[in-house]
């Protein structure tokens, strides 16, 4: 759901853009263009400007910088810094076919350069391109919201239909022409794709910023559960898929800022009038200037397709975006379980309990220090002090008896006149 989200909310159709602006669906192609430019030439002629060869009656053709202005006369931060490369973010009537129903079609004359004839920094919008453009086909269409600053709503559209439209814009007004701003083909291709590319580059970012949160929840969660598997028990696997889920948890939060800056201030432009009447809301339109998002121009009950398909995208994103949210933190609720339950069945028996502790010797003997004895506390109470053993009387040791004195050593006897004979004989 966040994958698609956020692919599409950057990704439109023209036609539904179209729809709202005219309450037809159809964009602006080579004859249409042709047709404004002819009219324009006829009526008010083109400025040289330095670089252009005048034709043989003196005139000159259309410049790429003088369309532009024209067409940006909606962004305003195009025209004061004069951007005039910024034709992607052109106003809606440059894309749409068809002029929408709350143009005055009967004053002809009534056109977009007749509205803003003498004033600077005008922005005619919406109006009759040239007097014969042709009007809806449908009695009524849908108020847009004014972007002065940014994008708007233009900026969610497919930037391949987009690049349809300029690509035959180009042909139309440059192609094919005896001036000096003469287009061949290659030319108009090579302008076209380099503006296709430049669409792309400026969504980019916010494309991938939706989409690589709930891709990293994927890899994340294919990775942790590949652990179970006894080739992927031991690192970095486990913490890589760990790691992964808590990254995605982080972008899938940023993705919701990112989707609600892009796409919350588009929608909070326009106002739920419902049943209010005049002078509340009328016409499609609020008192204080915001279009009604439920109604259309002729005030009946009928939502904005361009508001709707994009309300859609942004709701479908969030809803995504929480389920996935929950399912990641109680996937890491799980992995994380199961993993300690696997340490301790696996290395549990190299580990060493608190009670078995004490009994642990420290394998540097100089630092172990000899057995010391302990006094006995004292009782805390009394009760203690009655119920404490008392300790058993120590009888004294008798000593041992004393040794007997010893007896004299006996004198040498003397000898016998007999035992004197004998030695002498010897």
């Amino acid at each position: 759901m966040q994958i698609w989200s956020g692919t599409h909310v950057d990704d439109i159709a023209l036609s539904h853009l179209c729809e709202t602006y005219s309450g037809s669906g159809e964009r602006m192609e080579y004859s249409d263009f042709k047709a404004l430019t002819d009219w324009y030439r006829e009526t008010y002629g083109f400025t040289c400007s330095e670089d252009q060869r005048p034709a043989a009656d003196g005139t000159c053709g259309p410049t790429f910088q003088g369309i532009a202005r024209f067409f940006l006369s909606s962004n305003t931060f195009a025209l004061m810094t004069e951007r005039y490369d910024l034709m992607r973010y052109a106003d809606v009537a440059f894309y749409c076919k068809y002029a929408p129903s709350q143009v005055d079609m009967r004053n002809k004359s009534n056109t977009c350069v007749d509205k803003c004839a003498g004033i600077a920094n005008c922005n005619p919008f919406p109006c009759l391109l040239w007097p014969d453009q042709p009007l809806t086909p449908y009695a009524s269409n849908w108020h847009l919201a004014e972007s002065l600053f940014g994008g708007g709503a233009i900026r969610h559209v497919n930037c391949d239909e987009k690049t349809h439209v300029f690509e035959d814009f180009l042909e139309a007004v440059f192609g094919q022409t005896s001036y000096t701003h003469e287009w061949a083909d290659h030319d108009i291709k090579a302008a076209s794709r380099e503006f296709y590319l430049t669409c792309l580059v400026d969504k980019g970012s916010n494309s991938y910023i939706l989409t690589i949160g709930p891709i990293l929840s994927i890899f994340g969660g294919v990775m942790t559960i590949m652990t179970l598997f006894r080739r992927f028990h031991g690192p970095p696997w486990p913490e890589l898929g760990i790691n992964l889920l808590i990254l995605s948890l982080i972008m899938i939060l940023f993705g919701f800022w990112s989707i609600s800056i892009g796409t919350v201030s588009e929608i909070s432009q326009y106002a739920i009038c419902g049943d209010t009447p005049a002078p509340v809301s009328f016409a499609g339109m609020r008192y204080d200037g915001r279009p009604c998002v439920d109604r259309n121009t002729k005030g009946a009950e009928s939502w904005n397709p361009f508001v709707y398909e994009l309300s859609l995208v942004y709701s479908t994103y969030v809803v995504g975006g929480v389920m996935t949210f929950l399912s990641v933190v109680m996937f890491l609720g799980l992995v994380t379980g199961f993993t300690e339950t696997m340490m301790g069945d696996r290395f549990g028996k190299y580990l060493v309990s608190l009670n078995d502790m004490p009994n642990i010797k420290l394998p540097f003997p100089h630092h172990q220090s000899g057995p010391t004895t302990t006094a006995p506390s004292a009782p805390s109470t009394q009760h203690e002090a009655q119920e404490a053993p008392r300790p058993a009387p120590v009888e004294p040791t008798p000593e041992p008896p004393a040794a007997a004195p010893a007896a004299p050593a006996a004198a040498p006897a003397e000898a016998t006149p007999a035992q004197g004979a004998e030695k002498g004989g010897d």
